[in-house]
């Protein structure tokens, strides 16, 4: 007689069905937004520490520049706001977009660091901010005579950049003043 092959109907053992597939499709998903969530907040971290390393270097080589001439920074960039030449751009001004070769702010900038290289025997001519921005750089201390006790102020530009004074907060770091009495 007739026999017939019950298992020729069967179902694979190893196939997944669509309901597993879902399922590791969303936690795939959700694993992906944890991760962007938290890469998002490493790169504005990073960048902010890059900051605070270099203005540390700057401050140093600023305190070692005064130490090397004995005499403020003003009298050694022959300057008491190396920082105005940016200030004066307009707000929204991509200062990492400027020439710079030409454009005053980079080349009152690249002298300034040139300066305090020279003075300090510490190569800090190449620094710029993780945007590529200049480094405020203002000058203050026996500005307007050797009784001013100001101080010198180094730190950051704000990012998107705003005309004026503004730094960026958390970067700004005030320079000990070298004048007896202050």
């Amino acid at each position: 007689m007739f026999k017939f092959k019950i298992n020729s109907f069967r179902r694979c053992d190893y196939a997944f069905t669509i309901v597993e597939l879902l399922v590791v499709i969303v936690v795939i998903g959700i694993l992906a937004a944890i991760t962007i969530v938290a890469y998002s907040g490493i790169q504005d971290r990073s960048r902010t520490a890059k900051m605070r390393s270099d203005i540390a270097s700057l401050n140093q080589a600023i305190v070692l520049a005064r130490n090397q001439t004995g005499t403020v920074l003003g009298a050694i960039t022959g300057s008491f706001s190396s920082a105005a030449a940016c200030i004066i751009k307009a707000s929204g001004t991509d200062l990492a977009a400027l020439p710079h070769d030409t454009d005053g702010c980079w080349v009152t900038y690249a002298s300034t660091l040139n300066l305090i290289s020279n003075a300090a025997g510490v190569n800090i001519r190449n620094l710029v901010d993780p945007y590529g921005r200049p480094y405020f750089i203002d000058e203050n201390e026996n500005e307007g005579g050797p009784s001013n006790c100001a101080k010198d102020t180094i730190g950051a530009f704000q990012q998107p950049f705003v005309t004026g004074w503004a730094r960026m907060v958390g970067t700004e770091v005030d320079v000990v003043n070298s004048a007896r009495g202050c």
